[in-house]
């Protein structure tokens, strides 16, 4: 009697959040910045330790949204790509297919932080399909573009070039980004608003998704508010981000927001989820609750 009490209150293995022997689509991308050679061969073996039966691997750089219609016949869909690849399959896989697991092969590798925390690709696919739960991100939209993570915009997003041309090994190239990101700051600012509020001058704008803080679902999407008046306050802040201290800085303004217009007299230098983007005048941001269904990490706490 007392064994069987004390099996009964013994902790159960988490369930698998897809079958045994499951079937999978696989998107990978070899040319992503951090995908090593032999990672295809590495893949192929992960899967099957995974207790992944069946897998056909697709070239990511020639995904489309028909294609990626075939989801449907999978019970799950694994990305191994950069940070484009990523947010690319986030927004064409099907909305009712299986769900997807975003494993980092990039150089920020946002979102697969996100759903994973610092795991290298082979632990986060291992620790997804074996304690991993199946859930739908929050999602936010700039002009119908979808980013999962954060959305920035302003003249300090032109460093995201800099950063590009730095990856693509061109020094020069992203030193001259660099000085044409310090000359557009307070230069040319943006009037942005959260909701149906009054504009106001802002020197950066950020729209983040409940991803960023290690979230998945929220009823609406956090509004940041950069009005940094002296390149002293630009520098502090950019040396601020680097830990949550950012978040108590005197430049910033923190609110909800479930949609949001940003203008300019010009163009609007942005990323979504780290990719570079250039908006023209006016963004719209609005919140979209049925992102992507995903395998994610429990969350602590």
């Amino acid at each position: 009697m007392n064994t069987i009490a004390t099996d009964a209150l013994a902790p159960s293995e988490p369930a698998r959040p897809i079958p045994e022997n499951a079937r999978a689509m696989v998107l990978f991308n070899e040319k992503a910045g951090s995908v090593a050679s032999g990672d295809h061969e590495r893949l192929v073996l992960a899967l099957g330790q995974a207790g992944i039966g069946y897998h056909e691997i697709f070239d990511a750089q020639d995904v489309s949204k028909k294609q990626l219609a075939r989801a449907k016949n999978f019970d799950v869909l694994i990305v191994l790509g950069g940070d484009g690849t990523a947010r690319a399959a986030a927004e064409m896989a099907p909305r009712d297919g299986p769900p997807l697991i975003l494993l980092p092969g990039g150089t920020l590798n946002i979102l697969p932080r996100a759903l994973y925390g610092e795991l290298a690709w082979p632990e986060a696919l291992r620790a997804a399909l074996e304690r991993g739960t199946v859930t739908r991100l929050t999602a936010g939209r700039a002009n119908g573009e979808a980013f999962y993570v954060a959305a920035l915009f302003g003249a300090p997003m032109l460093m995201a070039k800099a950063r590009e041309a730095m990856r693509a090994g061109r020094p020069l190239a992203a030193l001259r980004r660099f000085r044409h990101a310090l000359k557009r700051s307070f230069a040319r600012g943006l009037r942005a608003r959260p909701n149906n509020e009054a504009m106001r001058r802002a020197e950066a704008i950020g729209v983040l998704c409940p991803a960023f803080s290690g979230g998945i679902h929220a009823d609406s999407l956090e509004w940041v508010r950069l009005d940094a008046r002296h390149m002293f306050d630009l520098a502090r802040v950019s040396l601020r981000s680097i830990t949550a201290g950012w978040r108590d800085d005197p430049s910033i303004e923190i609110g909800q927001c479930r949609s949001s217009d940003i203008v300019s007299l010009g163009v609007i230098p942005s990323t979504l989820d780290g990719e570079p983007r250039t908006f023209f005048h006016r963004v719209r941001v609005t919140y979209d609750p049925r992102g992507p269904r995903v395998i994610a990490l429990p969350q602590e706490g």
